[in-house]
């Protein structure tokens, strides 16, 4: 019933996002999430400056500046689909705890992506929920093992983005640039 329910109110949300196309918030989330631009209209490489965009998570609000590096401390180890490459890092809203926040691109479907995280066998998941196709994807989870923390798959100017929050991390070697 709690999984009808949230799928019913992201297809609303998701059609509402489809009608209104000259907005510049698009939403894509299990939790209702909306991505939605935070600066500047430039491209990053021609002002100096990162992009970033807002999207809700199973863990809260997070901010990704699409600045291309990984969070101090991320664990190498942390599955990413091959091919994938880092867009940035992040900071979680309205939490005490400390947390990890990296986000990825990939050239894969969002429902692929959302497939290789669900059905990992290096990682514990839960609570996978997904609605939509194509540009209207969007999936999360919750991840219990090895760390925890949530995994959130939108498209977001026509890419796909994984947003990977980690509250606990477990030990690992320090990260590497692109995941394999």
């Amino acid at each position: 019933m709690k999984s009808r329910l949230a799928a019913g109110l992201m297809l609303g949300c998701l059609a509402a996002a489809a009608g209104c196309s000259s907005s510049t918030t698009s939403t894509a989330s299990p939790a209702t999430t909306a991505a939605s631009p935070a600066t500047s209209a430039a491209s990053p490489a021609a002002s100096g400056t990162s992009q970033s965009f807002q999207v809700s998570t199973e863990n809260g609000e997070v901010t990704l500046s699409l600045n291309g590096q990984l969070p101090p401390g991320w664990p190498a180890d942390f599955p990413v689909p091959p091919g994938a490459k880092v867009a940035g890092s992040g900071s979680l809203a309205g939490t005490s705890s400390a947390a990890l926040v990296a986000g990825y691109t990939t050239s894969q479907s969002p429902s692929d992506a959302f497939t290789f995280y669900r059905d990992n066998s290096k990682l514990t998941t839960s609570g996978a929920t997904s609605v939509g196709v194509g540009s209207h994807f969007v999936g999360g989870m919750k991840v219990t093992a090895p760390d925890t923390g949530s995994v959130t798959v939108i498209t977001h100017s026509g890419a796909t983005y994984i947003v990977v929050v980690l509250t606990k991390t477990s030990s690992s070697s320090s990260a590497s640039p692109t995941g394999s």
